[in-house]
């Protein structure tokens, strides 16, 4: 026992203490929970100066900064206080603060209570390379550390052990000339530190405004939307339900839990999908509650009698700027009387309820929302709204994403930033403002510049867009990499559960097929005859598992990211260059790992057996699709490749008839491709896809290689497997396109996939052929997005993937370039013996959370690159003026949406009211005169950029066939989401 106090106290543990807490159960007893807790000596408290600490680890602190504020004459530290880094976390990005010690009780306090200002306190302190911030671990020093006591609040405790520090700090710095400076949110905190003895106590505000340099104001301007709230005392919303609360209400099913959603098209309408089988409950105006866009929300289901349906009206706010004067922004801002809202500012509908208005539309199931879960807030892009009160505070904030309601902050450098996107950040929402409250972070460059522009969109999007790190870079392998010969065998060596080999595969007239300038290529074929008669046809993927392994920070780096995203001037990899475009890239001519399915299959396309292995392969050429199209096409040429290229497009054809035959689904999309400029990165010409057999060659080898080996980390794994599903859409979603193909005179059938995919295929105009092409369009917009999830958390016949008519898949074709493929060869590969499993993959829950961020990200990313195409198409109509092609694709009380098939481009144009004009948004058309124009009619349109809000360029159409006097125009409502593979 001697020996071991003595181990103990030479290891720098001074005391040891025992805490008991007593908590309830759920089944109403109380139960006693002891903790043992270590006190030491030999903490260092982080600053340079400091010799007595300098020995117990590496320092941080000690920038000189006797100069840097009028209130303190001295070096000092600043320690902020739990309010301060929770409110006004974003003012410590600023290099004015030079020195910030965070306390060890202050860490975990913020950790429990905001998870933004956590992120944000771990990365300054841990995720850049600054010397600023360092965190004193006071809970385990044994002059510092202050015991829970009985009712005495957290927040009350975390006041004495700062006050602690302080004190501690004060005289243990004493000879170094350095003091510590105590920062509080509030004056009522200060003046309590003051009256304790500890003088050095400021509030944030205080410390701020006596920077003597003048970058404080944007500090102060961050910090604004603390300082008021509305003028007026009128509560508009209802108070949110507590956190126990909304628990039970869901418990007890009177209550349901969804992620908030907010119409595209009508900024005061929105959906929470409230089950697993997608049920949808509408929500409106006043209902929303103070809910935004993304935020997970607790809904209430409201009478019957009260139940509303969707207005057929385009309701933007862009379209509002347009029209509202900065005269009334200024009002609604100053205003006293909160009834006297606006139509063009209002974001809350506090009119007469909808059902009264809408007597055609069916009621459908209408909620409230009746408290916040999660909030889901970030830093929004966007800019501040012109205001004609010169040297206003207070201002209203655009954000770049159209379902985010505006934001009030307030600042003193609107005139600078009026011409800058900004970003902002939410703080708050009152009851009692219409608007949430936030504060300027920080300010990303020039309207216009298109760097700026492009910046914004990944922000606007959340895509990970940072170089990659040096522990990243450190993890890959040499440029000279060779491939290990030693666990390499032949082809008929190989046997089923043959465990840690690679099949040598070099030898096969295997050959890529991809896009033009693809350089990561992560998917090869090949198909040859076997002597009993059949076809061997192989799919074979790049190995990423044999260089991202579980634990390295690339592995890290690739989760966070989940994907690679495509934008029309650049590409964001998942994965170093090393990798993504080199090692990994199964490029023609040189050796690499891979991953090989191989079917054994009759020529009807039966498969008589599957086999999985790892392999080093050769690819005998990196095909584009036209040249593997020429190829086949090309009867003189009956070489090897080309014999293995007709084969595996005959057999193409067979798989997909097959799919077809059970219902899978053919869609479409407005996505197009731009011709860039590289030199100046700019669009310079729109490059026409037109669909040829050996797109549908390689996808159907895809699709059949990621059911495949669905199927058999399914069976290894069913508890944890990733796979990835498609829900069965809703009947009422299917809603828009049924009404437009029946004004057509056409019926859809709903009742399955396949009657779905028949009635499409019978859909066809041979006068408009592209009336079929809009209505599967419709359709892609009613389905949901499929979605990644572990095996086991939902019922089995929910796992099916609806598209494409299969009962399971998954992604196993694209390593390179989504993390998902990553997961899944890690399962495959441990199914098979080729590599031991991570522990992680094994937990469920685990399996869950990395399928969450995968779906995040993949959804993110695809809506980041239908973004760049939008930015490129104003790109490319400055100074040109085009009469292109359009269709009607709806038609709603206030104006009509348009398609220009040529650039991807929908746009709204909205009629003005007149006494000749008849808008019918039930039935479809719009009557003006003796002129009438139907969904889904062609019309002709005048398409260019209107730059007359500098602000805010936009596309403008103007009708010019048929002529209908009296149309306005707004811009971009590309919206669709497909249900992707």
């Amino acid at each position: 026992m001697a020996t071991l106090e003595l181990n103990v106290k030479q290891s720098g543990i001074v005391n040891r203490i025992i805490t008991k807490t007593y908590f309830k159960t759920r089944a109403g007893k109380i139960n006693k929970r002891a903790a043992e807790r270590y006190l030491r000596d030999d903490l260092p408290c982080g600053l340079k100066a400091c010799d007595e600490c300098r020995k117990y680890g590496k320092e941080r602190l000690g920038a000189k900064n006797s100069d840097i504020n009028s209130l303190i004459p001295s070096n000092h530290v600043v320690i902020a206080d739990a309010s301060v880094w929770i409110r006004f976390y974003d003012i410590f990005e600023s290099e004015l603060f030079g020195n910030v010690l965070i306390t060890q009780g202050i860490w975990e306090y913020v950790k429990a209570k905001s998870i933004s200002a956590y992120k944000k306190m771990n990365g300054l302190t841990y995720e850049t390379p600054s010397d600023r911030f360092s965190v004193f671990m006071t809970e385990f020093h044994h002059e510092i550390y202050v015991p829970p006591e009985e009712c005495v609040s957290e927040s009350e405790r975390q006041e004495k052990c700062l006050l602690s520090a302080g004190n501690y700090l004060l005289k243990h710095w004493k000879r170094t000339g350095w003091i510590p400076v105590i920062l509080c949110g509030e004056e009522g905190e200060r003046d309590r530190f003051r009256q304790k003895g500890f003088e050095q106590a400021y509030t944030v505000k205080e410390y701020v405004n006596d920077l003597k340099d003048a970058k404080r104001q944007e500090l102060l301007d961050k910090m604004a939307a603390y300082d008021s709230s509305s003028t007026t005392d009128k509560l508009i919303y209802e108070e949110h339900l507590s956190h126990d609360q909304i628990m039970q209400g869901i418990a007890t099913g009177k209550f349901r839990r969804g992620t908030f959603s907010v119409s595209r098209e009508n900024y005061r309408e929105a959906n929470v999908i409230v089950d697993e089988d997608l049920n949808t409950w509408f929500i409106t105006g006043i209902h929303f509650n103070r809910a935004v866009h993304g935020d997970i929300v607790a809904v209430e289901l409201l009478p019957r009698t009260e139940w509303t349906a969707p207005e057929k009206m385009i309701r933007l706010r862009d379209v509002e700027e347009l029209t509202t004067t900065a005269d009334a922004i200024v009002d609604e801002l100053n205003e006293d009387d909160e009834d006297s809202e606006t139509a063009t500012n209002a974001d809350v509908d506090e009119g007469e309820p909808k059902a009264k208005k809408m007597k055609k539309s069916i009621a459908i199931p209408t909620a409230k929302v009746v408290g916040i879960i999660k909030r889901n807030w970030r830093p929004y892009c966007g800019i501040l709204m012109p205001s004609a009160l010169k040297g206003a505070r207070r201002h209203l904030f655009c954000p770049t994403e159209r379902v985010i309601p505006r934001i009030r902050i307030e600042t003193e450098q609107a005139e600078i930033l009026a011409h800058q996107r900004i970003v902002v950040c939410i703080d708050r929402c009152p009851r009692d403002s219409k608007y949430p409250l936030g504060h300027y972070v920080k300010t990303i460059g020039a309207l216009g510049d298109r760097d700026t522009e492009n910046e914004v969109l990944l922000l606007e999007h959340d895509v990970p867009h940072a170089p990659f790190s040096d522990a990243v870079i450190d993890c890959l392998p040499p440029e000279d990499w060779k491939p290990d010969m030693s666990n390499v065998i032949k082809q008929d060596q190989w046997k089923p559960k043959m465990t840690g080999v690679r099949v040598d595969l070099r030898e096969l007239n295997i050959c890529s097929v991809d896009p033009l300038g693809c350089t990561d290529i992560d998917d090869a074929l090949h198909c040859r005859e076997t002597e009993d008669g059949y076809l061997e046809c192989g799919v074979h993927i790049a190995d990423v598992t044999h260089f991202v392994r579980p634990g390295m920070a690339m592995d890290d780096e690739a989760v966070m990211r989940s994907t690679t995203v495509y934008l029309c001037d650049r590409r964001i990899d998942m994965l170093p260059a090393r990798l993504s475009s080199n090692l990994c890239s199964l490029r023609g001519n040189e050796e690499r790992y891979a991953f090989s399915v191989v079917w054994k299959m009759t020529r009807e396309a039966e498969i008589i057996d599957t086999r999985f292995h790892k392999s080093l392969i050769c690819s005998k050429a990196a095909l584009t699709y036209e040249r593997a199209q020429e190829i086949i096409d090309d009867q003189g040429m009956i070489d090897e490749l080309a014999q293995s290229l007709r084969r595996l497009n005959d057999m193409s054809k067979l798989l997909k008839h097959k799919r077809t035959a059970n219902g899978a689904l053919t869609l479409a999309s407005s996505e197009i491709r731009f011709e860039m400029d590289w030199e100046t990165k700019t669009p310079k010409g729109v490059q026409n896809k037109a669909h040829i057999d050996t797109h549908s060659m390689v996808e159907e080898f895809m699709l059949l290689a990621n059911i495949s080996v669905a199927e058999k980390i399914l069976s290894e794994y069913p508890d944890c497997a990733l796979l990835r599903r498609h829900p069965i859409p809703a009947p009422v979603s299917y809603k828009p396109v049924i009404e437009a193909a029946k004004k057509r005179g056409y019926e859809l059938s709903i009742e399955s996939g396949k009657a779905l995919a028949d009635s499409l295929d019978r859909a066809t105009d041979k006068g408009n052929p592209m009336v079929n092409r809009l209505l599967r369009m419709l359709t892609t917009r009613c389905m949901t997005q499929a979605l990644y999830f572990s095996a086991g958390t939902i019922p089995v016949e929910n796992y099916m993937h609806f598209g494409l008519a299969t009962p399971i898949y998954t992604h196993f074709t694209s390593p390179i370039r989504r993390y998902a493929d990553v997961v899944v060869h890690r399962l495959l590969a441990a199914s098979i013996g080729a590599d031991e499993i991570p522990s992680g993959l094994l937990n469920q829950n685990n399996v869950k959370k990395l399928s969450v961020n995968m779906n995040y990200r993949h959804k993110q990313a695809q809506y980041a690159g239908r973004a760049s195409v939008q930015l490129n198409v104003l790109t490319f109509f400055k100074g040109r003026v085009e009469k292109v092609e359009g269709f009607i694709m709806g038609v709603r009380s206030n104006g009509i949406q348009i398609f220009v098939p040529t650039y991807g481009v929908e746009s709204v144009i909205v009629i003005k009211p007149s006494p000749d004009t008849v808008i019918d948004a039930e039935n479809g058309f719009v009557k003006a005169g003796k002129t009438t124009i139907n969904e889904l009619d062609r019309v002709t349109v005048q398409i260019r950029l209107d730059e007359t809000n500098v602000q805010r360029p936009r596309i403008r159409l103007d009708l010019i066939e048929p002529y209908i006097e009296g149309l306005s125009v707004d811009f971009d409502l590309s919206t669709e989401q497909g249900i992707g593979k």
